[in-house]
C-alpha cells in the first residue's frame, strides 16, 4: 500500500472511531471518498451506514463518486458541525461525464427518468395529476420510510453541492429530499445548498390522522425547527442560502422554512405546532413571547416545478429574500390550498425577479388559492416587487389574514407592498383580499389578453376582520372589452376598506361598478378607457426593459 493510501486509511479509521487525530493530520482537513458501487478503492467508504457512523472534524470534505447511487439516508450524528472558518463540505468527485452522485432514500429498484419525460407524460392534459412513482419495488412489506435522503440534525456550518437526491415510494410517507432540522439547539448558522437536484419525493398530500408529521413537513428541501416541550432552548436558523438548484416532482412542498418557535400576538395560529398541537403543553398567554425568527434566509435562482402543494414558503423569519426563482406547475396534487411563493408569520420578506406560472386552481376550494404570491397570516411588511406572474389559475396576489393567532387576536397581513410587477393572464381574479390590515398595490401591469378569461381586478372574500388596500397607479387591461372590477363571494359584500386611486382601466368601460356603491375612489381619479386605446405588447416590452428582468431573473 502506498504512503498516501496508508494515510487516508488511518484518517478514515480515526474518524470512524472518534479518536483524536494527530496535530499533523489535522493541519489538512480530511477528505472522505464515498463510493457505493462496490468497486471502489479500499480507501473509499462503501456505504451510507459506514459514513453515518463517522465523526467529522471541521473542514472535512465528503465527496460522493459521480455516476454512483448510494441507497439509504445520509444522516450524520448530531454535533458533527463545522466552524465559520472550516465548514463541512459535501460534494462530488470523479468523471463529470458520469453524471451526479445520487442518494436514493426510497425504493431500491426504480426506473430512470433523466430527462423528466416519463414523469411529464404521466400528467393529465389539465395538469392536475397523481404522483408518478418510478419505483419498480418498494422494498417489501414493512419497509421503513426514510425521513430524508440527507438529514442534517442539530449540526451547522455545512455546505452541500452537486448531488442528486430522491426519496420515492409506492405509497405516501413522511419523506423529504434534503431536511435540515434543529431542536433545542440555539442558533444554527451557515447552511449552503448549491446545485442540488431533488426529485421524486413522495410525501403526504394531506395530514394523516394522528401522524407525527404534517403534509407540509414533506417535500423537496425543508429547514425545520421542532419542539417537544415548552421549556426548551429557543432555536433559529441564521445564514441559509439555497441557490442554483432544481426541485422536481415532489409532494407536498418544494422549498420551505418552518419553526415551532412562532407564537406572537397577531401571528399565525400557535396551536398548529407541537408542543401545543400535540397537547404536550397547554397554550397560555406566556406563549406570546416565544417568537424567534430565523435570519439571513436567501432562496435564489432555483427552478421548482411539478410540486404537489406549495412552491416556496418562508415562515417565522426576518427579512428573508426570495429572488430570481422560476416556479411552474404548482399545486398539482395536494388536498389543501396552495400557492406559488409566499410568506407567513414573517416580517419584511422580499420577493423579487421571480417568474411564476401555471399554479393550478383546484375545485372545489372556495375562495381558493392557486395564485403566484401570498402575504399570509401574521406577515408584516412583505414586499413583492418586479416579478413576472402569468397563466396562474387562481390569480396574481393574495392577502390572507383569515384566522387568529390562538391567543385571542386576529392574524392579519399588514404593511404589504406589491409594486412594479407584471401579471399576464392570471385567472379567476387578479387580487384577492381575505384578511388585510393594510396594503399598497401600486405601479403594476395587470393584463388580460386571453379570450374567455374574465379575471376580475379584485375579489373581497369576506374572510378576515378587515380587508384594506390602497390600489393605486396600476394598469388593468382586458383585451375583450369585458373587464369587471369585483368578484363578490357574498352578494351583499362591501369593499369599503379598498381605495382605488390613479389607476387606468382599459376594456372596463362597460362595467357599471365604477359608479356603484361598492366602488370607493381614493385621492386621485381613476381613468376608464377602451381596450383598443392600449398596446399591451408594447407595455410588456417596456416593463421587461425597465426592470431588466431577463438579466436579473432565473438563469440556468
Amino acid at each position: 500500500m502506498s504512503p498516501t493510501m496508508i494515510k487516508a486509511s488511518l484518517m478514515a479509521a480515526l474518524l470512524l472511531s472518534g479518536a483524536p487525530a494527530s496535530h499533523a493530520a489535522q493541519a489538512r482537513p480530511p477528505q472522505i471518498l464515498v463510493d457505493c458501487s462496490g468497486a471502489g478503492a479500499g480507501t473509499a467508504v462503501s456505504s451510507l451506514a459506514d459514513l453515518n457512523a463517522m465523526r467529522f472534524v471541521p473542514g472535512t470534505r465528503i465527496l460522493f463518486k459521480r455516476g454512483v447511487t448510494c441507497h439509504g439516508s445520509f444522516a450524520p450524528r448530531a454535533g458533527n458541525s463545522g466552524t465559520a472558518a472550516a465548514p463541512i463540505v459535501v460534494s462530488a468527485y470523479g468523471d463529470p461525464a458520469a453524471g451526479r452522485p445520487v442518494i436514493a432514500a426510497g425504493c431500491a429498484q426504480a426506473a430512470t427518468d433523466s430527462d423528466q419525460t416519463l414523469t411529464d407524460r404521466a400528467r393529465t392534459p389539465r395538469g392536475v395529476s397523481p404522483y408518478h412513482t418510478l419505483c419498480r419495488s418498494d422494498g417489501g412489506d414493512g419497509a421503513a420510510v426514510a425521513r430524508a435522503a440527507i438529514h442534517l440534525y442539530n449540526v451547522d456550518h455545512w455546505e452541500i453541492e452537486g448531488l442528486e437526491l430522491t426519496n420515492d415510494g409506492a405509497g405516501e410517507g413522511a419523506r423529504v429530499g434534503l431536511l435540515v432540522q434543529l431542536e433545542d439547539f440555539g442558533t444554527g448558522s451557515h447552511y449552503r445548498i448549491r446545485d442540488v437536484y431533488v426529485h421524486h419525493v413522495r410525501g403526504y398530500l394531506k395530514d394523516a390522522p394522528g401522524g407525527e408529521h404534517g403534509y407540509k413537513e414533506t417535500g423537496g428541501i425543508l429547514f425545520n425547527i421542532t419542539r417537544r416541550a415548552v421549556n426548551q432552548r429557543r432555536t433559529r436558523f441564521d445564514d441559509v442560502v439555497v441557490e442554483n438548484s432544481e426541485i422536481f416532482h415532489v409532494d407536498a412542498i418544494g422549498l420551505s422554512t418552518r419553526s415551532a418557535w412562532m407564537c406572537r400576538p397577531g401571528g399565525a395560529p400557535c396551536g398548529d405546532y407541537p408542543p401545543y398541537k400535540t397537547g404536550a403543553a397547554t397554550l397560555s398567554a406566556a406563549a406570546a413571547d416565544e417568537y424567534t425568527p430565523s435570519t439571513n434566509i436567501i432562496f435564489r435562482n432555483n427552478r421548482i416545478h411539478d410540486i404537489g402543494g406549495d412552491g416556496i414558503v418562508v415562515r417565522t423569519a426576518l427579512r428573508p429574500l426570495v429572488r430570481a426563482n422560476l416556479l411552474h406547475d404548482i399545486w398539482l396534487r395536494a388536498a389543501g390550498n396552495s400557492a406559488g411563493a409566499w410568506a407567513i408569520n414573517t416580517d419584511e420578506a422580499r420577493f423579487e425577479y421571480n417568474e411564476i406560472h401555471h399554479v393550478r386552481y383546484q375545485e372545489p376550494w372556495e375562495p381558493g388559492d392557486g395564485m403566484s404570491f401570498d402575504a399570509d397570516l401574521g406577515t408584516r411588511g412583505t414586499h413583492i416587487v418586479s416579478n413576472y406572474s402569468h397563466n396562474n389559475g387562481g390569480g396574481f396576489m393574495l392577502f390572507c389574514g383569515c384566522g387568529n393567532d390562538g391567543l385571542g387576536h386576529p392574524a392579519q397581513a399588514s404593511g404589504t407592498v406589491v409594486e412594479n410587477n407584471l401579471s399576464l393572464n392570471d385567472g379567476r381574479r387578479a387580487i384577492v383580499f381575505a384578511g388585510s390590515q393594510s396594503a399598497v398595490v401600486r405601479g403594476n401591469l395587470i393584463l388580460n389578453t386571453r379570450a374567455g378569461l374574465s379575471a376580475p381586478a379584485a375579489e373581497n372574500t369576506g374572510l378576515g376582520s378587515k380587508n384594506a388596500g390602497d390600489i393605486r397607479d396600476n394598469v388593468f387591461y382586458h383585451g375583450a372589452d369585458a373587464g369587471t372590477l369585483f368578484r363578490a363571494v357574498k352578494p351583499a359584500l362591501r369593499h369599503d376598506d379598498i381605495r382605488w386611486s390613479g389607476n387606468r382601466f382599459y376594456g372596463y368601460q362597460h362595467s357599471g361598478e365604477f359608479t356603484a356603491g361598492q366602488f370607493f375612489e381614493g385621492d386621485t381619479a381613476n381613468t376608464v378607457l377602451p381596450a383598443a386605446s392600449y398596446d399591451p405588447d408594447a407595455a410588456m416590452r417596456q416593463w421587461f426593459a425597465a426592470t431588466r428582468f431577463r438579466e436579473r431573473s432565473y438563469r440556468r
